[in-house]
């Protein structure tokens, strides 16, 4: 998690007047993640330097013995080199890339991550024909750019924290202010790239959330990050010990409105 955001969580609770073990319990409920965003979107003092770290659509390279997932299309491939190192508490690979691909308009959800070690021979795959003939059309390839970003569960896991539970059980001034507190921590994870490309951090998924089940997210893809639709948001998730191993083709791709 940034330090900027937890140091401004712990001034918002002194303002407010909220004791620190609680401001510090809700702290611990924060995860880093990274995001992927398009170039414009990218803070200023990021451009200077900034190396692409993805690549929205087009075609995928793979290797020349392997056959792309029968319909379904290329969304994303992520140089892993390229995000940036010691952010993400799940285990990404620090090199290689990550080629995506998945029906990312179509509930409950389907698609397959393939991870291709620095210096694999690649070759372009043709495009896969889609499956869903109504689906969103993809964009014309662009890349997208790392952003260390942090993320918060959904309100109730604050407020069910015990030192929470503690501070403002039946007292209905104490509950206003943790949720006024709650209310300043939601606007110091918000980013105008909060809601593109997601590695890793909570799902923020309205049903059956990853967490709830055990799991984490390993890549959140809106839509409309690499689509002409707007509708959808697909989550990758599973285990960590999944993750940690590659076991890739283990995880679960979930489409949610």
């Amino acid at each position: 998690m940034e330090s900027t955001v937890r140091d401004a969580v712990l001034d918002a609770g002194r303002t407010l007047g909220v004791p620190e073990q609680v401001t510090r319990a809700f702290i611990r409920l924060l995860r880093p993640c990274v995001h992927l965003c398009s170039y414009d979107r990218l803070p200023q003092e990021l451009k200077k330097d900034a190396r692409p770290a993805a690549r929205v659509a087009g075609l995928a390279q793979l290797p020349p013995d392997v056959k792309a997932p029968p319909g379904l299309p290329h969304v994303l491939t992520i140089d892993c080199a390229a995000i940036p190192s010691g952010i993400l508490d799940i285990d990404f690979p620090a090199d290689g890339h990550l080629v995506v691909h998945a029906e990312i308009a179509n509930y409950p959800g389907e698609g397959a991550v393939v991870h291709l070690p620095a210096g694999t021979e690649t070759v372009e795959h043709p495009a896969n024909e889609r499956r869903e003939k109504d689906a969103a059309e993809l964009y014309e390839p662009f890349p997208l750019y790392a952003v260390p970003g942090t993320t918060q569960p959904d309100r109730d896991y604050f407020l069910e924290v015990p030192e929470a539970v503690d501070y403002a059980a039946e007292d209905a001034e104490r509950m206003g202010l943790a949720e006024r507190l709650i209310d300043e921590i939601e606007k110091f994870v918000y980013a105008p790239w909060t809601y593109e490309v997601q590695l890793g951090g909570h799902s923020g998924a309205w049903h059956n959330p990853a967490e709830d089940r055990g799991d984490v997210l390993f890549i959140r893809i809106p839509e409309s990050a690499v689509s002409h639709g707007d509708i959808y948001l697909t989550m990758i998730t599973g285990a960590r010990e999944q993750i940690a191993e590659r076991r890739y083709d283990e995880l679960d791709f979930e489409v949610e409105l």
